[in-house]
């Protein structure tokens, strides 16, 4: 896919112009017609799997039947335009999405496009606003296996994307996302059952962490036999050993790993899968297909040790070990650091656990020590926040150098201060060392949270695993089909990424799971695996300007539990049905807005109004948005909606009013008129009153009346002037 533009739309606009001439045979006319409605189909999301095929046979009859000569060309053009861009065509017909945003009703919410996973965030949200968590669950449950972890613990991307937040703050997606897995748990309303085996081939997933599972969890709902290979004792790969249970309660994540099993998927523990037991030896037990999601479980440390002190850890080992004990609920002797002073290097959400999880353990003092600004650490910022009110102390613009120690045990951190040079081109400013500020921090403790490679040693002592490339320690594959070099063998996650984020493994998973359906089944992989899909939009909440208008109502800040604090029990409650209500209203529905700017253009242009204050949908971090305007300049005249491309904007008559909703929200309620005559109504006062003002004396008409409508005054009109009535 190479064209700028939108494929679809091009062909469309071939087929238009050429109508649009009328110098064609019947042969033209009636299957360009055709060929236009399926094209239109397509740009809409209404069209079948079968289109492309359909389309091709119209073009084939054109060749062979057209009797103008002037038709064959064109059809030729858009048969090879059509095998040209198939790609993108298959994604408007199977995901309902244009890639290049130009099909108005294709175009995705900027939260969708953002979430790696695809989550059809606006249809969930607005069901969590209605109180409807279970049927919130199961839409979030097309796209990710792991809803209650991910609302607790997920970077949202989706979040930083909202559109909300050019106006004030974004919607608390994530939050949304717990409530509505918090809920449907409560109420018992979640009970997979064990999904009917369609194939007969067994595939094998290595590593039951995120990735793995997804993957296991999309193929078993395709109906394939899964089996997890999990080399620790519990499942969840970082869920379970790399994030606490005060973040993400062990719980949670064990429920929703037997759901994962309940579908029929078998996960074999302390089965790790190296040297003889590795991958041949799959092979030779019937595994059809492999997928290797292994994770990133080496850390790394920048600073050299080799002195060998004690008390120098990196990140990942040292949660491992605290989240191994805690897993099986025994005493964590493994780490003693009472009294201790503890430096945590590094600025991820790695480095905030380790700092927190110190604090738990009985340290004396933690500092983390970053060597950019606050601003720029990749933590979550309400772990940062969290971090700070139980404690921990934070060190910027710092780098180490050097360890120091005594008697085989480390005692100083060495360190140079920095100063951030000016932003390169991706706007990003380096740390660069400060001349003559080498300084000296103590520690009883040192903990390196700077980076996770994955772990490949399980690919060596097998001829068969050996054939897999590998470069940078990471997994090659090929990003179409996310096949490695050996046939049958996929991968994905941080194993082929490197350390990244557990949402990002999930959408991993759940791409190979596509890829490996394929590869089965003898198919290339549909270029749709790469794209969300845009599901039917389901209708708004509806909301007062005054609902629309509310900053932001889920404050997870207030939702930190302070009896908790010390404790490795979860620290932040779930959001009340209230607050999340709220919060959903605020939602804008940028799957049915793309923010087009019709409806502000046309009012300002057509109309001359100017009764829309959408300041996001003009694109400006000046313009203001305020919901309660049009209440006030608005003339119920309908321009907007007429001219809105998606059907955002709607004008409902009812009980004398006039409502003008935007995405359910009601913007105007106006008094209607009704015609004297026929009684119907017909208009908004104020509409009529704007164009009697519009209109000068001697061009109005002999028979007008603000209170007749325009059928009954041209029939007055017509029997006035030629004693004819009309209708």
């Amino acid at each position: 896919m190479t064209m700028k533009g939108c494929p679809v739309k091009q062909a469309e606009y071939w087929l238009r112009t050429f109508i649009a001439e009328q110098k064609y045979c019947s042969v033209c006319r009636r299957y360009f017609h055709a060929m236009l409605d399926y094209i239109a189909g397509i740009r809409e999301g209404k069209a079948s799997p079968s289109a492309l095929d359909v389309i091709n046979e119209l073009t084939d009859k054109v060749n062979n039947l057209c009797q103008c000569g002037r038709g064959k060309g064109l059809a030729e053009k858009v048969k090879e335009y059509l095998q040209q861009y198939k790609d993108d065509f298959t994604v408007h017909i199977e995901n309902r999405v244009c890639p290049a945003a130009e099909c108005p009703r294709l175009v995705l919410a900027p939260c969708q496009a953002a979430c790696p996973a695809g989550l059809d965030i606006p249809n969930y949200v607005t069901l969590v606003g209605m109180g409807k968590y279970a049927d919130a669950l199961n839409v979030i449950l097309a796209d990710v296996p792991l809803p209650g972890s991910l609302g607790r613990i997920c970077e949202h991307p989706c979040e930083r994307a909202c559109r909300r937040s050019a106006i004030d703050e974004p919607v608390s997606i994530c939050t949304l996302k717990r409530v509505a897995y918090d809920r449907a748990i409560e109420n018992g309303s979640v009970t997979p059952s064990p999904q009917e085996k369609r194939y007969g081939e067994k595939i094998a997933v290595i590593g039951a962490g995120p990735a793995g599972l997804s993957a296991a969890y999309f193929l078993a709902r395709q109906g394939y036999g899964v089996t997890i290979f999990e080399a620790m004792p519990e499942p969840g790969g970082m869920l379970a050993y790399g994030i606490p249970p005060y973040r993400l309660p062990r719980q949670v994540l064990r429920d929703e790993i037997d759901k994962i099993k309940a579908l029929g998927v078998e996960i074999k523990l302390n089965t790790p899968i190296a040297g003889e037991n590795g991958l041949m030896k799959l092979k030779e037990q019937g595994y059809a297909a492999v997928f290797l999601g292994t994770g990133a479980w080496k850390g790394t440390l920048p600073v050299p040790n080799p002195r060998k002190l004690e008390g120098v850890l990196d990140g990942i080992s040292f949660l491992t070990s605290v989240n191994r004990a805690l897993n099986r609920n025994v005493n964590l002797k493994e780490v003693d650091l009472n009294g201790k002073q503890v430096l945590v290097v590094g600025g991820g959400n790695v480095a905030i656990d380790a700092a927190r999880v110190s604090l738990r353990l009985g340290a004396r003092a933690v500092r983390v020590v970053y060597r950019r600004t606050r601003e720029e650490m990749p933590a979550l910022p309400e772990e940062i926040i969290d971090a700070e009110k139980e404690g921990v102390a934070f060190d910027f613009l710092v780098s180490p150098t050097a360890l120091e120690g005594a008697d085989s045990r480390v005692t100083h951190l060495v360190c140079l201060r920095n100063t951030l040079s000016a932003p390169d081109a991706g706007g990003r400013r380096k740390p660069v060392p400060v001349d003559d500020s080498k300084f000296k921090m103590e520690a009883d403790m040192i903990i390196f949270a700077t980076g996770q490679q994955p772990d490949l040693s399980f690919l060596t002592g097998d001829d068969r695993a050996a054939a897999i490339s590998v470069q940078k320690n990471r997994i090659m594959v090929n990003p179409d089909t996310m096949e490695t070099s050996l046939p049958g063998v996929f991968a994905g996650g941080d194993a082929v990424t490197g350390p990244a984020s557990a949402i990002k493994a999930i959408a991993a998973g759940k791409r190979a799971a596509a890829a490996i359906h394929a590869y089965l089944r003898g198919q290339k992989p549909s270029a749709g695996i790469k794209y969300p899909v845009k599901r039917p939009s389901l209708p708004p909440l509806q909301t007062t300007a005054r609902q629309k208008s509310s900053a932001g109502q889920v404050d997870v800040h207030s939702l930190y539990d302070k009896d908790k604090q010390g404790t490795f029990a979860e620290i932040v409650r779930c959001a009340g049905d209230e607050a999340a209500s709220a919060e959903a209203a605020r939602c804008l529905r940028c799957d049915m807005c793309t923010a087009c700017g019709n409806c502000v253009n046309t009012c300002q242009s057509q109309v001359g109004v100017q009764a829309l204050k959408l300041g996001y949908v003009c694109g400006s971090e000046e313009a203001e948005t305020d919901f309660h305007y049009p209440e006030e300049r608005c003339l119920g005249c309908g321009t907007c909606s007429v001219n809105c491309p998606t059907g955002a904007i709607t004008l409902e008559d009812r009980d004398g009013f006039r409502e003008m909703r935007m995405c359910g929200s009601l913007m105007s309620r106006l008094e209607l008129v009704s015609c004297r005559v026929c009684e119907r109504a017909f208009a908004t006062a104020k509409h009529l009153d704007f164009i009697s003002g519009q209109i000068k004396d001697n061009l109005r008409p002999a028979y007008h009346g603000k209170d007749v409508c325009p059928d009954c005054a041209r029939r007055a009109w017509s029997h006035n002037v030629f004693g004819v009535r009309i209708g």
